[in-house]
């Protein structure tokens, strides 16, 4: 790479790091361009970018991004970046890229997460392991939505629950005026 395209690869890693929720450092060394391809899609699917980088680059990117913030945090992560490094990032949602890459990191084991870069805080190995745990951002809207919805499910069941008294009791009678067991 000359001077230039280091330049822009430089904006594009830190536009990344910049726009990014979460940046996750991976060791992907042993495996074989079937797996990575494979890693790359399911990463896909869960809305994140995978890119391999020059780890002077993306020292560098992390410096940019994290001025101002807590050194000591900056230089843990920084460590992360050593050898061949996948940085995978996601803009919308901290959680999927954990998700996937520890299911990943279970059934290949060659492939090691070495650490995250998570709302101005570095998170090792067994951070991020808990964090693939928690529900991701579709699961939250979910969970969200049906406590938002279960006082009015409540009160139509409570409002609705006379008239369907009403019912019984007419059906109940109905039934013994022409000679049916109500017990059926």
């Amino acid at each position: 790479m000359d001077k230039a395209e280091k330049q822009v690869e430089l904006e594009s890693i830190v536009s990344s790091f910049s726009k990014a929720q979460v940046a996750v450092c991976a060791d992907y060394r042993g495996l074989t361009v079937a797996q990575v391809t494979k890693l790359r899609g399911e990463l896909k699917k869960a809305g994140c970018e995978a890119r391999v980088v020059k780890n002077t680059l993306a020292r560098l990117a992390v410096s940019k991004v994290a001025e101002g913030g807590k050194q000591d945090e900056v230089a843990k992560f920084l460590g992360t970046i050593v050898g061949p490094t996948l940085v995978v990032t996601n803009a919308e949602d901290a959680i999927a890229p954990t998700k996937v890459l520890v299911k990943f990191a279970k059934e290949n084991d060659k492939f090691r997460v070495k650490g995250c870069w998570l709302d101005g805080a570095y998170v090792d190995a067994a951070g991020v392991d808990s964090l693939s745990k928690m529900p991701g951002r579709e699961e939250t809207f979910a969970m969200l939505l049906s406590l938002i919805l279960e006082p009015a499910t409540r009160l139509v069941r409570v409002a609705s629950e006379p008239g369907t008294q009403v019912v019984r009791a007419i059906e109940a009678y109905r039934k013994k005026l022409g000679g049916e067991s109500a017990a059926a």
